[in-house]
Parts: structure tokens; sequence; C-alpha cells
């Protein structure tokens, strides 16, 4: 899977805020099976919000990918819902562009959704399920779900301040250790509920 770094386990997770200022903030990944990613996400109805976008640099769009490195024959076998997979939820245009045609060789993601900054997770889910295979899915343009954004973002969004970790997070870059590649898998939580 390309995406390396460190499992972390928030003591509180309310919403979801990425930075493009910090390397350490830039995505938010859920390992596990397809199934149990998805669950997931209906299960926890929090905000994922682009902070501190620079507009020359970052769009304010988020990028939704799910990497599997099981084969074609092992998915046939186990079915979409039995692989394991990493679901990637990250700034869009946030990669390293040195190493981005080294990646981008070796990891195709299986499925791929560009989101608006805003959206909750259960619309991610249904944006993937939404998702064909091998393109990109631009939610950007679902007029429906820009709408529900927007009325999230002006009334939920403007009136709540980051969380104190956030906060320090957003200023103390070296308060987690930078996003490593890794071939070894992370270890599995006991339950989802935990």
């Amino acid at each position: 899977m390309p995406y390396g770094g460190y499992c972390v386990r928030p003591p509180q997770l309310r919403d979801i805020e990425l930075s493009a200022q910090n390397e350490h903030l830039r995505m938010f990944c859920i390992v596990g099976t397809f199934c149990e990613a998805m669950e997931w996400l209906e299960a926890n109805d929090l905000m994922v919000s682009n902070l501190c976008t620079e507009q020359a640099t970052f769009t304010h769009d988020l990028v939704a990918e799910v990497y599997s490195s099981a084969s074609y024959l092992e998915q046939l076998f186990r079915g979409r819902n039995g692989i394991n997979v990493q679901l990637v939820i990250r700034i869009a245009r946030s990669w390293d562009r040195r190493r981005s045609g080294e990646a981008s060789t070796q990891f195709k993601p299986m499925l791929k959704a560009i989101v608006p900054s805003g959206i909750s997770l259960p619309e991610i889910r249904d944006v993937l399920y939404r998702a064909t295979p091998g393109t990109a899915f631009d939610a950007t343009h679902d007029k429906p779900l820009l709408n529900e954004v927007l009325t999230r973002v002006s009334t939920r969004g403007t009136t709540r301040a980051p969380s104190p970790e956030i906060r320090r997070l957003l200023h103390d870059p070296l308060a987690l250790p930078s996003y490593v590649h890794s071939a070894e898998r992370p270890p599995r939580y006991s339950s989802l509920e935990e």
C-alpha cells in the first residue's frame, strides 16, 4: 500500500481537520477490510475539512482513495468486501511531486473520488460506492452534495475552533513523526468500537 505512517488513536475523534501547512495532518486513513472501512465511515458522522490551505499550491478539495495489495485472484475469491484495504482521505494535490511518478507506477487505487471539503464520512462512503474502478469520480459537481456541505460548513465549521490537540499539531511540526512507507501492515485493533 502506498502510504505508511503511524497509527495514532485520538482520545476523542471529533471532526477530521486536515492541513496543508503541516505534513502530519495532510491525510487520514482507515485500515481493515473494505466492508469494515465502509461500516466505519457509515457509523461515524464526522466532518472532514481542509484547513489553512494556500490556493496557489493546494486546492480546497479532498481525495478519497481505496488501495489494496490483494491480487486479482484474491479479489475474485474473497470479493471486494473481504479484502484488506487502506482507505486514504487526503488534501488534493498534497503528494510529494518529486516522488509522485515513482509512487503512481507502483500503486493504483481501486477506487478514487474527488470530494468537497466539509464532507461527512457517511457521504464519502456513498460517493465511493458510486465510483467506478479505474476512474476518478468527481463528486465536486454534485449540486445536492455541495449544497449540503456548504450549509454544514457555514453553520458548523465557522463556530467551532480546532480542538487543543489539533492546534498543538498545527503549530508544532515535530509533534508527530513524518509518514514513511512500510511494507508491513500496522497492527489491527481488536474492535472498531474501542
